[in-house]
Formats: structure tokens, C-alpha cells, sequence
């Protein structure tokens, strides 16, 4: 069964209990302007976290690939203990179905 992700379009919507991997290209400029697709890149964030004996600051991480940022995303999940992985999408057109299910509806 394939991974569901909680995800947003929202920039200003932050998950206070997840690890987020946000998603991003320049594809739907350079498509406008006839060009050749860009190439898509992830960025990881987490806020300031506690939880039992494992505590981390907030940070950012990337830009890289996103395959690297999702599997990024669950060891720090793991490690410190988050209670789950949330997507943010530039545009929900970005989503590729082989790294998993975005939940029917929008929203963190």
C-alpha cells in the first residue's frame, strides 16, 4: 500500500509536529515561455522539536533531489521522533505518483 501524505499548497501553513519536504521547479515558467521543463527540487524544514529524550533545533535542508528528500525526511522523522512527514507543493502538478498518495483533501 502506497504512503499517504498530509500536503499544502499554502506556503504560510507550517505542521508544528512534521518533518516538511517542500517541492518546487521553475517548470511552469519555463513551460509558459516554450522552454524545456526545469528540474524538480525539494527542501527539507522542521521546527524546533521535543520529544522524550530527543530534542532539535529547527533547520532547513537542500535544495536536492526529492527521492533523497523524502527518505531524508523519515530518518529525521524517526530519529527525532516527529510524529509524521507533511508535503508542501509549489503546485500540486509537481506530485509524482511513485512517491506515494497525497491525502484527498489539502491541509496539514
Amino acid at each position: 500500500m502506497a504512503r499517504v501524505y498530509d500536503w499544502t499548497e499554502d506556503e504560510d501553513e507550517i505542521a508544528s509536529d512534521a518533518v516538511t519536504v517542500g517541492i518546487r521547479s521553475d517548470t511552469r515558467i519555463l513551460t509558459i515561455a516554450g522552454l524545456q521543463f526545469g528540474a524538480r527540487e525539494a527542501i527539507i524544514y522542521w521546527p524546533d522539536w521535543s520529544a522524550d529524550d530527543s530534542s532539535i533545533e529547527a533547520a532547513l535542508e537542500g535544495p536536492m533531489p526529492v527521492e533523497s528528500a523524502l527518505k531524508r525526511a523519515d530518518e529525521l522523522c524517526a530519529r527525532h521522533r516527529f510524529n509524521r512527514v507533511v508535503i508542501w507543493l509549489q503546485h500540486r502538478e509537481l506530485w509524482d505518483m511513485r512517491w506515494g498518495t497525497l491525502a484527498s483533501v489539502q491541509g496539514l
